[in-house]
Order: C-alpha cells, then sequence, then structure tokens
C-alpha cells in the first residue's frame, strides 16, 4: 500500500506501515502519535457514539451512508449523511492539538463570532492530547481562481474575525515568540536569523489556523473554516497563542504560493485589515519593521511554509520559501545601516547627560555646557528623525 498524502514521507525516520503498527510518527522534526482512524471511515462506526475520549457539540446521528473519501496532506475528509442532513468530516490521523474543539467548547468565542464569516464544525471527537474528527456542516469546494479573485473579501473576513476575538487576548508572549523562532531556524539551518521586541498591544488571540483550503462556500457566501493545525507547526511550534498579525501574513504567503502577491497588493490586504481591527494593533511601533512588524511574521509564515514543503516533497515551494529568505537577507542588511542612526541618537543623548551635568556643576567654561546640552537634544531629535524615517514599509 502506497504513503496517503498526509503522511510526511520527507521529514519521516520510519515507514508508514512501521508507523501504523506503533501508532508514532517519528520525523526529524520530532515526534508525535497516531491512532487507528480506518474503522472511522467505514458506515458501521458511526452506527453508534464513541465510548473513549469526549464529544464537543452535535454528534451526527442515524447516520445512513460513508463516502467520497478523499485524503489531503492534513488528512482525510469524508462525507456521512442521514436521512435529512449530510456532513462533512475531517479525520485528524495526528495528535496535534485540540484547536478546532476548542472554538466548539467555549461559548463565548463561539457567540462572539456568530456574525462573522466563519463556518465552524459542530462537533468534534476528542481524546486528552488531540482532536481526532471535526465535524462541519455540509459546503461547497472553492476553486483557486475564485479564491484569489476574492482575496480582499477574505482578508475583510478575517479581520472581522480578529476583532472579534480581541476581548480574548492574551498578553505579548515576545519572549516565547523568539525562543520559537530561534528553533524554527535552527531545525530548518537556514542562514537567516530575525527577532522582534513586540510591544504590549501585539498581543496573542485565540487560534483560528486559516489557510488557503479554509475557504469555502455554503449558500453562495464565501467562509472561513476553523481547521487543525499544520503537523509542522504541531513539531515546531506546538500550542501557543499568535497575534492576528501572524494569522494575516500566514494567509498573505498562502496567496503568494498561487500567485505573485506584489507591493501594492501587500499594502492593499493590510489597510483592508487595519481599518477592521483594533486601532492599537496597527500603531507605528506596531507596524513598524525595525521593530519586527508584519515583516518578522512572513518571515514566521515562510519559514513554516519551508518545513512543511520539506515534510511533503514539494520542491517548487521549497524553491520559492528560499528565494525568499534570501530576499529578506537584504531586508536585514538595510535593518543593520539604519541601526547606525539608532546609535547616532544615543550619542545625543549622552551629549545631554554630558552637558546638563557640566552646566549644574559648572564644569566647563562659560555656558559650553548648556550649548553642549541643547546641542545634544537636537542632534538626538535630528538622529531620530532620520532613523524612523528609513524604517521600511510595512509591505
Amino acid at each position: 500500500m502506497g504513503e496517503p498524502a498526509w503522511w510526511p514521507s520527507g521529514i519521516s525516520q520510519s515507514s508508514f506501515s512501521e508507523s501504523q503498527e506503533s501508532l508514532i510518527c517519528r520525523t526529524s522534526f520530532g515526534k508525535t502519535t497516531m491512532w487507528d482512524y480506518h474503522s472511522a471511515t467505514e458506515l458501521q462506526w458511526w452506527k453508534q457514539v464513541p465510548e473513549e475520549g469526549s464529544i464537543w457539540g452535535d454528534w451526527p446521528q442515524q447516520v445512513i451512508s460513508v463516502d467520497n473519501i478523499i485524503e489531503d496532506e492534513n488528512g482525510i475528509i469524508l462525507n456521512i449523511s442521514s436521512q435529512v442532513e449530510q456532513w462533512i468530516v475531517r479525520i485528524i490521523p495526528f495528535a496535534i492539538g485540540q484547536d478546532v474543539s476548542r472554538i466548539v467548547r467555549h461559548n463565548e468565542w463561539n457567540e462572539a463570532l456568530q456574525e462573522c464569516d466563519i463556518l465552524m464544525p459542530v462537533a468534534c471527537w476528542s481524546n486528552e492530547k488531540s482532536d481526532r474528527i471535526a465535524i462541519y456542516p455540509q459546503y461547497e469546494i472553492v476553486g483557486d481562481d475564485e479564491i484569489i479573485d476574492n482575496m480582499q473579501l477574505i482578508i475583510y473576513s478575517m479581520a472581522k474575525i480578529h476583532s472579534s476575538l480581541s476581548q480574548f487576548a492574551t498578553p505579548n508572549s515576545e519572549r516565547l515568540w523568539n525562543d520559537t523562532l530561534k528553533s524554527i531556524e535552527g531545525e530548518l539551518k537556514t542562514n537567516t536569523l530575525w527577532r522582534g521586541p513586540h510591544s504590549k498591544n501585539t498581543v496573542g488571540l485565540p487560534t483560528t489556523n486559516f489557510r488557503f483550503t479554509s475557504i469555502v462556500k455554503v449558500d453562495g457566501r464565501l467562509l472561513l473554516i476553523a481547521q487543525p493545525r499544520r503537523l509542522v507547526e504541531h513539531l515546531l511550534v506546538g500550542e501557543q497563542r499568535l497575534p492576528a498579525v501572524a494569522n494575516l501574513m500566514s494567509m498573505e504567503r498562502e496567496f503568494a504560493n498561487q500567485i505573485k502577491v506584489d507591493e501594492f497588493q501587500r499594502k492593499q490586504s493590510l489597510d483592508t485589515w487595519s481599518d477592521i481591527v483594533p486601532t492599537e494593533w496597527t500603531g507605528k511601533k506596531e507596524m513598524s519593521t525595525v521593530l519586527g512588524g508584519p515583516w518578522l511574521w512572513r518571515y514566521r509564515a515562510v519559514l513554516l511554509n519551508l518545513a512543511h514543503a520539506k515534510a511533503f516533497g514539494d520542491n517548487q515551494l521549497e524553491s520559492n520559501c528560499k528565494a525568499w529568505l534570501g530576499d529578506v537577507s537584504r531586508l536585514q542588511a538595510h535593518l543593520g545601516t539604519i541601526r547606525m542612526w539608532k546609535a547616532g541618537e544615543w550619542v545625543g543623548y549622552s551629549a545631554i547627560a554630558v552637558g546638563f551635568y557640566a552646566w549644574k556643576m559648572q564644569t566647563m567654561a562659560g555656558q559650553n555646557g548648556l550649548t553642549l546640552l541643547v546641542g545634544g537634544a537636537i542632534f538626538a531629535i535630528i538622529m531620530n528623525r532620520i532613523y524612523w524615517s528609513k524604517d521600511p514599509k510595512p509591505y
């Protein structure tokens, strides 16, 4: 039997058949457990409610058919039906966390998202470590061309969801985010290095894992599906709340994998998103490239795309990611040059301090101390203005 589409053959350290026997997937990025999902693709399994684990939401009753079984890089998808209703089921073969069922379990999140363009699962089956099955209402698959044509509408829908979840935000996790970047860089052995001093307004949100494959249609309306995280994100990142801009940049990179996304489109997407989300998320410091900003989260998204490409042998995606990382090296060199102006600003501050004490203690002749103080202040202001004027745009 061949390997399924969701098997990470590029990083697996044991064969698919061996992993099925042990129910452990060992990869060069770490290991995770599996479960024997085969029976869940058969009608008999759906005749009764699973006895082990936990069920969240409205579990399908009186199922009479199971069909249209397909596989993708995220798992297995199938259709199930009763006499009166149809559902789409996603089987999650790996233990990769409970991101999906949290949307079902947390009533406050669920209620906050009711007016948003999001399709949440109606039920989930989980064990103590991970969601195993997520069940969605019937929806239509949307073609790539239609998704691309509606890029800004999708970004708008994401922004509305992010804004609705803002009331459940958790504080800045700068150290954790930067440590994770260091870990990913180490695993991928890239030649790049980037960290960011995120402001206090850069906060974590409940995880939704929106991707290009998240867009579906119900009654002619485009919706975003809350779905499981990717395997490589589980292995390299784990359970972690990220700011909304990280999800936006991840989606932007998903579009960039399909079409050429230029500066105008990046600006348009960021403007569309910024018009909806809380204003404190889009301030000068939050958008600043010298402080990280959207470019740092693009960088993170590309690193994870590179990991995904390696896991599933996607040579084209791997090549695109490496080319992008080559360009970001030039951006970082530019940022290094800008920091010289910041150093000049601190020279001005030093002159202010020396001039102030010299003026107060009369250790310099005449008004030289006061002159040094004023000159230092002017110099620091000029250096500060130059520094920020050279900050690359966030798009």
